[in-house]
């Protein structure tokens, strides 16, 4: 994958925006869709106000980005989401609701630091999406650079990844996973098939994006057929209430 930066300019903090406003909506769409797909959750998170900029953003570890995703999710689209998972137990095909959790603080506050856990002789902490950035910026060597920039020795200092036994290695990816897991919202469903529980972390950010990438297309369908019927400009049609729009474009189609 080849390398990403932000963009240049930042959005301010406020309590948060909701990104079906139609402007905010095409915004979302145009900023996530040129992303990496890593990358979207601090986007989107940051354009929905509950970050000061998206340098802030990407230095969220991404349990704490997905539990704001879920609030901007709630606050665009609702809680309740669908989606499909296979049991782990017998392979069978799951598709369930859920609604999702959502933090009682709307703000990202990264002042107390990000989550760590001790491991021997070693502290390791949760990644951040400016982590998995800098992994995918080197495919053949992401293991080595997510251990150097998130694993250190107690007293401080640097890990060098070639020096770790593979049994420190196994231990440390098995601390990252355990804390970046505890902050993700989990789906716990019961199979109906082998009646084993089916617990599975939920990709927010991937639902989130999933709403966006329908609703943002079919704004612009509508903005497309209204403008060629009306000779309306693209601020003109945005600015309109939604229920006015849909009127003058059943009004087209009849």
């Amino acid at each position: 994958m080849s390398a990403w930066s932000p963009p240049g300019r930042a959005v301010r903090r406020d309590a948060g925006r909701d990104l079906a406003e139609p402007h905010l909506l095409l915004e979302a769409w145009d900023q996530a869709a040129t992303a990496p797909a890593a990358v979207r959750c601090a986007v989107l998170v940051q354009l929905a106000g509950l970050c000061p900029d998206l340098e802030s953003a990407l230095d969220l570890d991404v349990g704490e980005c997905a539990d704001l995703a879920a609030l901007v999710h709630a606050t665009t689209f609702g809680r309740e989401v669908e989606g499909v998972i296979t049991c782990s137990f017998c392979g069978e095909t799951l598709s369930v609701e859920i609604c999702l959790p959502i933090r009682k603080e709307p703000v990202a506050d990264t002042a107390n630091g990000l989550r760590r856990a001790a491991v021997g002789e070693f502290t390791v902490r949760a990644p951040t999406t400016r982590d998995l950035l800098a992994a995918a910026a080197a495919p053949d060597r992401a293991r080595a650079v997510l251990l150097s920039r998130c694993v250190q020795h107690r007293d401080g200092r640097p890990v060098d990844p070639a020096e770790l036994t593979a049994e420190q290695e196994s231990l440390l990816d098995e601390a990252a996973e355990s804390i970046t897991d505890a902050a993700l919202p989990m789906l716990c469903t019961r199979c109906p098939a082998c009646d084993n529980e089916v617990r599975a972390a939920l990709d927010v950010a991937a639902l989130l994006w999933d709403r966006i990438n329908v609703a943002a297309p079919r704004l612009m369908t509508e903005v497309a057929v209204l403008a060629r019927a009306f000779g309306w400009s693209e601020a003109d049609l945005l600015a309109m209430p939604a229920a006015r729009r849909a009127a003058y474009l059943a009004r087209v189609e009849m």
